[in-house]
Parts: structure tokens; C-alpha cells; sequence
């Protein structure tokens, strides 16, 4: 029953992130995606509560699973521009390249920091 708890908890969670962000993005007709403001919120919700991570992870657990699924559209999609990817293929590469360098490096060192941060606390 608690585990049912901490699923349902979870899952209100993250849509009630995701809505609230759609919903600001609309209302403030900004640029930045609903669901990027959403996540910025649930991860302010994180560091000022951590004690609901056991919840979200018990909910999130079960997407990400299956998470390759949701892959298989944009993969398929690609043929319909294969004349394209192909004309702009050294300068997609570099794109790919350099965004995913930049953003595994934001990622390691918020990472190193909330973990830090979290022994710290433990400690």
C-alpha cells in the first residue's frame, strides 16, 4: 500500500510539474518550452524537499523502463529527411557533437555538486 502511495505521489509530481509549466509558458508567452519550465520547477521542488525523491523514483522507475519505445517515431521519421541530413551532414555532426559535450558536462557538474552537496548533509 505505501509503495502504491509513493507511486501515486510521484506521478502527481512530475504531470503537476509538467502542467504547471505548460500552463506558465502560455500564460507568460515566453519561448522556453512548458515542459522545460516544468522540469526546472520539480527540480526546485527536489532541492528544497528531498525527502520526496523516494517518490519520484518509485514512479519514474516504470517509464523509464520502456523508454526506447518512445524513440522508435523519431527514428522512423528520420527517412523522410534523409536527402537533407545528407547535404548537412558535417554540420549536424558538430552540432551533435558539441551540444552533447556541453550538455554532459553541465550535467556532471550539477551532478558532482547535488552529491556533494547530499554527503554533506548526511555527514
Amino acid at each position: 500500500m505505501r509503495q502504491v502511495l509513493h507511486y501515486i505521489t510521484g506521478a502527481v509530481l512530475v504531470f503537476g510539474a509538467y502542467f504547471l509549466g505548460t500552463f506558465i509558458a502560455q500564460r507568460a508567452d515566453m519561448s522556453i518550452p512548458g515542459a522545460l519550465i516544468g522540469l526546472l520547477i520539480l527540480l526546485s521542488v527536489l532541492l528544497f524537499f528531498p525527502a520526496l525523491e523516494r517518490h519520484l523514483t518509485q514512479f519514474a522507475a516504470s517509464p523509464l523502463k520502456h523508454m526506447s519505445l518512445l524513440f522508435v517515431p523519431a527514428v522512423l521519421g528520420i527517412s523522410l529527411y534523409w536527402g537533407d541530413i545528407i547535404n548537412n551532414a558535417l554540420a549536424i555532426f558538430i552540432a551533435i557533437v558539441l551540444t552533447t559535450a556541453i550538455s554532459l558536462g553541465i550535467t556532471a557538474w550539477c551532478s558532482q555538486w547535488l552529491l556533494n552537496k547530499k554527503t554533506n548533509t548526511d555527514d
